[in-house]
């Protein structure tokens, strides 16, 4: 289960508060917040990629030279950084994906009370 939830899940499992429910923001800004975290996810997979290639091309473990209590250089076996940035790397997406799900959602809201608002206008004198 999501630890946060939209508020269409709310509704649909009726633990929906309208005292807690964030204020609306303005079209724009979540316009703009969706161009932004579209870059965030497009810059997010290539370091996924390059991982994804490091690790093919590296293997998982690889050897490195590590000193010994006496001081003597040995070659020892150590998780690839890149495994590590990968297993991150996914997590990120996860959480990315999940915040732009909200993000549409509360775009769509926008743009309901937008038109809502025009369609009032009209008959106002």
């Amino acid at each position: 289960m999501p630890a946060k939830l939209s508020e269409k899940e709310k509704a649909v499992r009726g633990t929906a508060q309208r005292c807690r429910a964030r204020e609306a923001r303005s079209l724009r800004v979540i316009r703009r917040e969706i161009r932004e975290l579209r870059r965030v996810i497009s810059d997010m997979t290539f370091n996924l990629q390059l991982a994804r290639k490091s690790v093919q091309a590296d293997g998982v473990l690889i050897e490195v030279l590590v000193a010994n209590s006496n001081g003597r250089f040995e070659k020892s076996q150590r998780l690839n950084p890149a495994f590590r940035i990968q297993a991150h790397a996914l997590t990120a997406l996860k959480s990315l994906n999940r915040q732009m799900d909200f993000l549409y959602e509360e775009r769509e809201a926008a743009e309901a009370t937008k038109q809502r608002a025009e369609q009032f206008s009209e008959f106002t004198i």
